[in-house]
């Protein structure tokens, strides 16, 4: 079984702490991916990219281009997305990402739109039983993110099912000390795994 790797997801908090915690999570953990709000992306992204972190935007793909992002997360259940258009006006080493809660449906729509992975929500309900993330797991080769925050606890659960990314808990962005003992302790229980 591969460890999962970190996806970070910031909210729209002053640049300084966000700057700050993310530093503190990539000095103690396997950070991949950075989630940014449009407020911080300008001005975090060159943070993130110099920490070897992926900068992506929550929102428009042109908007994830201005701010140098190296890709964009959009939300395949809203009306009228065209997941298969934005792949196209982006270019080829640029990632598009998409969050398909927990519907199998739009998450395989996004899929065979040309999203480069999902987002999906592993606590939401299951299908007869079977977790969303194991079942993408199983059957996708696209990259899968379980989107809800973890705590250290839910890794019992959630890593028998094989998520390609987890987000830590979202207490890490209250300081750079909480960031760095959230990350720091998932990393210890993913490498005692």
């Amino acid at each position: 079984m591969t460890l999962p790797r970190l996806f970070l997801a910031a909210p729209a908090i002053p640049l300084e702490l966000a700057s700050a915690c993310l530093k503190a999570a990539c000095a103690a953990g396997d950070v991949a991916s950075l989630l940014v709000p449009p407020g911080l992306a300008r001005d975090l992204t060159p943070v993130a990219q110099a920490l070897g972190v992926a900068v992506l935007l929550d929102g428009e793909a042109r908007e994830a281009m201005y701010a140098g992002c190296d890709g964009v997360q959009i939300d395949a259940r809203a009306e009228g997305v065209d997941i298969t258009g934005i792949r196209s006006s982006m270019a080829k080493d640029r990632i598009v990402g998409a969050f398909a809660g927990h519907s199998r449906h739009f998450a395989m729509e996004a899929a065979e739109a040309g999203a480069d992975y999902v987002a999906l929500d592993q606590k939401g309900p299951t299908i007869g039983g079977e977790p969303i993330v194991k079942w993408w797991a199983d059957m996708m080769e696209i990259p899968c993110v379980a989107f809800d925050p973890v705590e250290i606890e839910d890794l019992d659960i959630l890593l028998p099912q094989n998520p390609d990314f987890i987000r830590p808990s979202d207490a890490m962005w209250q300081d750079a000390q909480s960031a760095q003992r959230i990350v720091s302790g998932l990393s210890q229980r993913l490498g005692a795994k």
